[in-house]
Formats: C-alpha cells, structure tokens, sequence
C-alpha cells in the first residue's frame, strides 16, 4: 500500500468514521483497519496521513492515536497479524524528522502521540536495532532553529523517559551508557545556549526562530531530559558539572541552571490569571521540584546545593498565588519538601517549634482550605471533583492533597508538636463555624481537613486509614463535630459540609466498631436518595468500602448484617444511574454501580426473594449502556453485578436459572447482533456460567443454536473473546459432545485449535479446547485427527516456546494418560507413529523436565498422569519404552518430596476458582482494554480426575495393583529407581507399606 492521495483521502474517510456518533458506522470503520493492517505498508500510510498538513485536525489526531495503539498491539509480534521488517525499517527511518516536523505549538498534541509510539518502538529495539538513532538525533540540532531544536529534545524526551519507571538491569544501564557517550556533550552546550538567550537583556530581539516562548519550551525540556538521563544513577558528565547546573554550594540563588531557574521570573510565562492550566514558567520550576526530589532521595551525598533548593522552594511557596495554573506547582514543590523532611539528615532545619509554625501558617494552611473553583466544581462538574478528591494522581494531586502528604511528613519526625499546632488551628476554626454556621462554613471544613491530616499515621486507597496518631481522638471528633451533618435533615448544612462526613466516615471507617458502622449504614442509605450528585455518590463510594472490610481475611459483614436494606440500597443506587439518560451519562458513575456490585455480593442468597427486581433493572441499564458502551469500569461493575446475582440465587433455588435465561438471552443476542465488541466477551462468560448450571449431561436446544455460529472466524479475530469462546466451548463439548461428532463441528474446533496453537498469546487456549475434545468425544472420533494435533503442538515445540506452552504441553500430555477415555498407551504410539523413538525424546526433553516447576493448579492432573503411565501402560514395559519407567518414578516420587520449583509461577489469577468473592475488586486487579475476567462467573475449576482425593496414595495403591498383573518386574524398576535415589524411593516404599501396599 502506497501513501497515494486517493489512499490517503480513504483512510481519512474511514479515520473519521471511527469518531461517528453512530455505533454501526463506528463498528465497519474499526473493522476496515483490522482488514488494513494486514496489508504491507499500512502503517507508514497512517504516518504518512499524521504529518500531512491539508488534512482536518481531528482526523490527524484519530490517526495520531490509532498509530500510537497499533505500534503497541503489534510491534513485539506477538499477534497474529505482522508488521514487515521493511516497514518496520521505513518507520523507523521517518518518526525523527516527523517529530521534528510536529514541533510547533498547533501541532503539539500530534508530536506527544507519536513520541508515544516513538517510545514504545525504541524499548524493544533501541539500541540494538537502531543504533543510529541517537546519532540522528544529536546531527539534526539547530544554532538557531529552536522550532527544530524542540522537536529534537521532545523525541529524545519520548525515548529517555521510560528509563525513569524502569527496574535496574545490565541492559537498561548498557542503554543508558550508550546515550550518555553521545549525548551529554551537545546536551550541556545546547543547555547552555539556551541560558545566554534567556539572559537577554528585555528589550534586545532574540533570533527569529528562538522566541521567548521557543526557548522556554526548551528549557522545560532540557530540564525533563535532566531528570530522565539522572533517573537511574548520577552521570558521571552530570557529577563533574554538578556546580553549572545546580550552583556552587552556599553560592548565589543565580549561580547554577537550576537554581536560577526556580526563582526566574518572566511575567508573560506564567500564562493567563484565568486559565487553569500551568504556563511555562509553572512547568519548568515544578520540573525543577520533581528533579531536587529525586537527587535528594537518591544522590543526598552528592547534592551539597539541597539546602539552598529548600530555601528556594519554601521562599517560592509562599509567593504563588491561589489560581489552579498553580496547583502542579505547588505539589511538586510540596512533595520535594515532604522528601527532604523525611529524611531525618536535614532535622535541623525544621525543627524549631517557630519553624514549624511558620509552615503551618504559610504553605499547610493557604493550601489546606478550600478555593472557589472547587466550590464552583462541586456544583457544575461533580464528577470531576469527586475524582479528584479521591483517585490521587501526580499529574492531577490537589492542593489539599499535597498539604497533608507535607503535613504527615512533619509528623514523622515532630509528631507531638506539629499536633499541638495544628489542633490549635482546628479549634480556631471550629469556633469560627459556631459563631455562623450558614456563613462560615468553610472554617468547619478546613478544621475537618486538619484533622484528618494529622490523625492519619498509615493508609491506602483501597482500605482507608489502617493506623492513627495517638494523641487524636477520632471517633471523639467525629461524634463532637460530624456526626451531626451526617443525620442533619436535607438542606439545613452545606452539602459539602455533609459530603465531609461522608469522606470521615469512608477515611476512618477501620477505626470505628462493627456496631457503630452499622448505626450509621441507614443514615447512608438516606443520603443514597439525596438530590445532590456528590452526596449520593460518596454515599454509594463509602458503603462499597464498608462492605469490603476485612477481618483475619474475612468479611466483617454477611448477608445477615446488610438484609434489612440490601433492597433499599440497591433501588436508590439504580434510580440515580438511571438519572443519566444518555448511554454515556447512565455510565459515567461507575462508584455506583461498584456499590451495586458489593452489595450483591455481600447480600447472597438474601437478595433470592427479590432477585427478578433487581435482575430487570440491571438488565435494562445493560441494554442502554450497549448503545454506546463508553466506561470500562462500569461495564464490568454492571457485568460483575449480573454474574453475581446468578450465581447466589441460582446456588440456593436452581429453579430461578430459566428466569435468568430468559432474562439474558434477549439483551445478548441484541448485543451479538450488533457486534458490541466490547461487551461480547462479557456476554460469552455470562453465557457460559448459565450453562455450566446445567446438568454437565444436558444441552438445552437453546445453547445447541450456538454451535455453528460460535465457529465463527470473525468471533474468534477479536483477541479478547478467544478467553470467553474457549470457556463456552469447553461447557459444550462437556454436555453435547456427541451433537458436535455428530454435526461434523470437531473438524471446526480442530481448525480453531491450529489457528491458536500459533498464537503466543493464545496458545493456552488451544490446549483447553484440545483437551475439552479429548475428554468428551469418544477417541474413536479424535483418533483421525491425533496425529495432526500432536504435529503441530511439537512444531510450535521447537520454535523457541514459552515457558507457559511448555508447561501447558507437560500438561496436555499427562492430561490425556490421566483420563479414562484416552489413557498413556495411545499417547506413546501416537508419538511413535510419527517417528519412532520419539516419544522418548519429548519425555526426557519437555516432560521430565518441567514437572517440578508445575504450579500447583496443575500438579494433581500431572501427579495422576504419570502414575497411570506407570501402572495402566503396557506400552512403557516394551523393551524400547521399559527405559523410560524409572525416570518417571523419580520425576513422581520429586513431585511428593519436593517443594516446587518457583523459577516458573503462573499467573495467580489463572489459578483462582472465584469461592472467595468478598475480595473480588476488579479495579485493584486493573482492566485489560481486549479482556476483563468476571470473577463472580467462575465457581469452581472442572477437575477431569476427580475421584483421585490423595495423589500419593493413588499412586500407592495403583502401583501395588500393576505389582501383582506383572510380578516381579515392577518390583524390579523400583529397585532400579533405589539405586538412582535411595532416600526418596525407600521413603515411598515405606509408606505403601504404611498403608497395607506392597510390591509383588
């Protein structure tokens, strides 16, 4: 594909589309990209199309964004579609001069989207597959073009910055050193250069193409390329010219890069009074904030200047004003004082009680009260200012946040005095309120505020306060002070002041009783029914987290605590969703539908008698947020909430399981009509939970429908329903095997498995499917195919496989000598019918090898394996096999004796089987933009041997059964077993004995 203009008029056309308020539209234009990738050259047209000036804006940014994603999903080749290497080549050779020409003001949005791309590409080939890059880099900086120059440094900022999340290795410092011989030296001139610009005297013309604005965009981004090339250890450049840039220690404020620049002052930099986003000048003195945090946490020994940034700092907090351009500022500036106070080296300099005052009088309390547009935000954008109240976040921390980070820092090293101080203040304000409460209520929730800062000594987001300050009572305030606002009638105090006690109540909800919270539960559910926005959602946001309280692991409340008012809880919680309207507004606050989903999960069988209630208004809120699905997180609550609800109900009254059906069914087929891609692979894993309900004997002709369509290709092209498809087929083909032989569809699923045996990522699913096959359809039907199966799990063997498809290959293998139905003999000949001897050479070479990294979810299955392919083989006593039967017995006696071998884990959430459902929080376990598990729709794990109880004493029993059929020669291996591993043989001989075995 050529990037032609008519090429480039109809990919516009279709990047638009992907933007169309109509769900259909939206749906074909996304699929003719999936179709576009798969030709050569598509990708350097999409780049081609970003840097093409004539193009409408938005649809360079579409492109900009579906550039930088495809890079991301398709780079590491690890999906099914492949970018060519001399594509690859050609981007490469085109991303500097395009960042570069991106580097103007109207095209800044553009640039930071490829030098994200840019940045992905280079950590997976820098520098061994570009080694020119850097070189480039250096070549195309400007005397005077700073237009050029920008473009230059914010491409060498997209590469370098990663460095600063990255764990130490010897490549990433083989990486860093390859740049810093290269780059340190132009680096420091340009640095330098820039400094004598911004010396001009006022009144001097600058250079054409070196503007005020220009150079302090890169100023901004020498001072971020400081920061990334510092991120992982002190440049050996950057100690030997540590007084250039940070200043001579005890110097002047001006004498050093850095230093000067914190306390530079350009009166047209700072941006607008008005605007809320930070100008130039806020970014480079927050950027300088964020570097002396890092030198002070991590070179304090080599950073002699610290004290003269302290001062600075601390001189520059006092100055700012209170306008939100600020906010970014004064947080980072906080957080480096908050660093250098913790420390405990620099005691001294705080420790004064005048000192300390000083800083509650004029950095903690100035940032501690609230403003007038978070007043203004509480009422006009209420979404936004409960996140950020509660989801902290560097690039969007909140004054008050900043503050009681510093405030907490204080009290760990001047705990009681900084306590003193502040209470002062707190009773100061409280008088305040009381004198007019209608008037200054502010003062209250300044003093609640305080308060909180100070009481807190531990805490996370996810369980709240987890320790307090002993000299702060807090359920004494909260009684004295806030719980009054909280059972105040609507109205008669300020919502914000009853919002704070709401936040009190979620803040310190660990330090109150279980008797207490329960007193207070129904003032909750009142404020559920509230008019005001923030109310009800912190209401629904402090009964979510009350209900996920643990104790000793367990969950403080049961469904006998939370029936009197599950029901109330969750129609008020559905009423105010369905507020919204719109299929965007009814998602947009996902707090309530996480509170819906707690409930349901604490509520149980409880909710049985309501169930059909609440199952309609999920339901219905499901259909309407299909339209246009637009909230990850609240999709997954709603899902979540669903799969919970069947679960419970259906555990305790089976009969319920056709009302969910009839329920579900309608919504789902709309949903896969439609082709919602991202609720299709919710709608699979719901669809499979109610079969599993069934029978493991029945197939219902309503699931026996889904057959044929479940074969489709184009299903099982979207990555993130291959984990669902591969759940449904696995719950069919236990119930209708003999409608799938029978229907010809083993040949389908066949080629299913071919199509992901291939797929890195997929590869686990295909050993599902293969086994589901193997276990339910009758071997005559498999036989015809085995040999296939087995040609292409080995060819995938010997392409450098994963660790997973390997142990997943360990596992198939003694999956199938461990069932019934197919047994080890027909394993060994079917590997021998493809050459003879090597069944040996896989055994040896894969399976022996890898049993004792086996995690534990799949040690039964194997241990039972190879037990059968001691005892029910004859195969393995054929003198070509007879070889192989003491290294299995080692390899199951290691199994029982051993610990495992942890160099190989598999993923913890594989493993889970969904029995412990109070510690379900899908936002801690984090989305995946492809597939999000329902953890609420996995009871238990299938176990195809699960008759076996004790693996060892099956293996006892089964050994000493195969003893008497064949005397005298397995007794016989295991005295050869003896000689190889005396302790572990004799160990288990002894314990057959122990339990009335022997070996004939």
């Amino acid at each position: 594909m050529n990037p032609s203009p008519e090429t480039l008029t109809a990919l516009s056309t279709t990047l638009a589309s992907t933007v169309s308020p109509d769900a259909a539209t939206r749906r074909a234009a996304e699929e003719q990209l999936r179709q576009g990738e798969k030709q050569p050259g598509f990708l350097i047209v999409v780049l081609t199309l970003v840097n093409t000036a004539t193009i409408d804006m938005v649809v360079r940014q579409t492109a900009g964004v579906y550039f930088k994603n495809a890079v991301k999903r398709l780079w590491t080749g690890e999906e099914d579609v492949q970018i060519p290497p001399e594509d690859k080549a050609s981007i490469k050779t085109n991303l500097v001069p395009i960042m570069i020409e991106l580097g103007t003001p109207a095209t800044a949005r553009l640039q930071s989207q490829i030098g994200e791309a840019l940045s992905m590409i280079a950590s997976q080939d820098f520098p061994d597959q570009w080694e020119g890059l850097v070189d480039e880099l250096v070549q195309s900086l400007s005397p005077d073009n700073f237009v050029i120059n920008n473009g230059v440094l914010a491409t060498a900022h997209s590469i370098f910055r990663r460095w600063r999340s990255q764990f130490r290795s010897d490549r990433l410092y083989s990486e860093i050193n390859f740049v810093l011989s290269r780059f340190c030296q132009p680096y420091f001139e340009l640095f330098s250069h820039v400094d004598r610009l911004l010396s001009t005297p006022a009144g001097q013309p600058l250079p054409e193409n070196a503007s005020l604005p220009l150079l302090a965009q890169s100023l901004l981004l020498l001072i971020e390329l400081f920061h990334d090339l510092s991120s992982q250890d002190l440049p050996p450049f950057f100690e030997e010219n540590l007084n250039t840039f940070m200043g001579t220690p005890g110097g002047d404020a001006s004498d050093g890069w850095l230093r000067k620049y914190l306390s530079w002052e350009r009166e047209e930099l700072k941006g607008d009074d008005e605007d809320e986003a930070p100008g130039p000048l806020q970014k480079i003195r927050g950027a300088i904030c964020e570097i002396t945090e890092l030198y002070a946490l991590k070179y304090a020994d080599e950073f002699p200047q610290l004290q003269s940034f302290v001062q600075g700092v601390w001189n520059m907090l006092t100055t700012v004003g209170p306008g939100t351009r600020e906010d970014l500022l004064v947080a980072a500036a906080l957080r480096f004082l908050s660093v250098v106070v913790k420390m405990g080296s620099h005691r001294e300099m705080f420790a004064a009680k005048e000192t300390l005052n000083v800083f509650c009088q004029q950095i903690i309390l100035p940032n501690m009260s609230l403003r007038q547009h978070e007043e203004e935000m509480f009422e006009d954008d209420p979404a936004e200012y409960i996140r950020r109240d509660l989801e902290v976040a560097t690039e969007s921390e909140t004054r008050r946040q900043a503050a009681t980070e510093f405030t907490r820092a204080l009290m760990e090293n001047f705990e009681k005095d900084v306590t003193d101080i502040i209470k002062g203040y707190i009773t100061e304000y409280l008088q305040h309120y009381a004198s007019s409460p209608a008037e200054q209520w502010k003062s209250k929730d300044t003093a609640i505020y305080l308060l909180t800062s100070i009481a807190s000594r531990g805490a996370t987001q996810q369980l709240g306060v987890t320790s307090t300050n002993v000299l702060v009572d807090v359920v004494d305030f909260f009684g004295q002070n806030v719980f009054s606002d909280l059972q105040a009638a609507p109205g008669s105090v300020h919502p914000i002041l009853v919002v704070d006690a709401i936040k009190f109540l979620y803040t310190f909800r660990n330090q109150l009783t279980k008797d207490q919270l329960l007193s207070v539960l129904p003032l909750l559910v009142q404020h559920l029914n509230s008019d005001n926005y923030v109310i009800y959602s912190y209401a629904a946001i402090t009964i979510e987290r009350i209900l996920f309280i643990k104790v000793d692991r367990q969950a403080l409340f049961t469904q006998a605590d939370v029936r009197p008012f599950a029901e109330n809880i969750l129609m008020a919680l559905f009423s105010n969703i369905e507020k919204g309207g719109t299929p965007e507004k009814i998602a947009e606050n996902d707090y309530l539908m996480k509170c819906a989903m707690r409930t349901i999960i604490t509520a149980r069988q409880s909710l049985t008698p309501v169930y059909e209630g609440v199952l309609n208004r999920l339901v219905n809120i499901l259909g309407e947020i299909s339209k246009n699905p637009s909230n990850p997180k609240f999709n997954q609550y709603c899902f979540e909430s669903i799969s919970a609800l069947i679960r419970f109900v259906c555990e305790g009254s089976p009969a319920a399981l056709p009302v969910f059906e009839r329920s579900i069914f309608g919504p789902a087929q709309v949903i896969l009509a439609q082709d919602v891609a991202e609720f299709i692979p919710y709608i699979f894993q719901l669809l499979a939970q109610l079969l599993e309900l069934h029978p493991s004997n029945e197939l219902t002709p309503e699931y026996q429908a889904l057959l044929g369509p479940l074969l489709s290709a184009q299903l099982w092209e979207q990555r993130g329903n291959i984990p669902a498809l591969a759940r449904i087929w696995k719950a069919l083909i236990m119930r209708g095997a003999s409608a799938i032989a029978a229907g010809g569809q083993v040949q389908g699923l066949l080629g299913i498995f071919q199509r992901l045996v291939n797929s890195k990522i997929n590869d686990v699913y295909a050993y599902e499917l293969v086994q589901a096959l193997y276990e339910f359809v009758p071997l005559d039907v498999m036989r015809s195919f085995s040999q296939t199966i087995f040609m292409l799990l080995l060819t995938r063997l010997q392409s450098k496989p994963s660790t997973q498809f390997s142990q997943s290959f360990l596992y198939f293998l003694c999956f199938l000598c461990a069932i019934d139905n197919v047994g080890p003999d027909f394993v060994i000949t079917t590997i021998d019918a493809i050459q003879p001897g090597l069944f040996g050479n896989i055994l040896t070479g894969v399976v022996l090898s890898n049993t004792q990294k086996a995690p534990a979810r799949s040690r039964k299955v194997i241990e039972v394996g190879l037990t059968k392919a001691l005892s029910k083989s004859e195969a393995i006593l054929t003198e070509t096999h007879t070889q192989f039967w003491v290294p299995i017995f080692l390899a199951l006696i290691d199994m029982f004796n051993l610990p495992q071998d942890i160099t190989y884990t598999a993923d913890g959430a594989a493993a889970a089987t969904g029995e412990d459902l109070s510690n379900l929080d899908p936002e801690e376990a984090g989305f995946q933009s492809s597939f999000s598990k329902l953890g609420a729709s996995e009871k238990s794990v299938h176990d195809p041997v699960k008759d076996v109880v004790d693996e060892k004493l099956f293996a006892s029993k089964e050994l000493a059964r195969r003893s008497k059929e064949k005397p005298g020669v397995i007794s016989g291996l295991v005295q050869q077993a003896k000689q190889a591993e005396e302790a572990g043989v004799s160990n288990f001989v002894a314990y057959m004995t122990a339990n009335g075995q022997s070996l004939a």
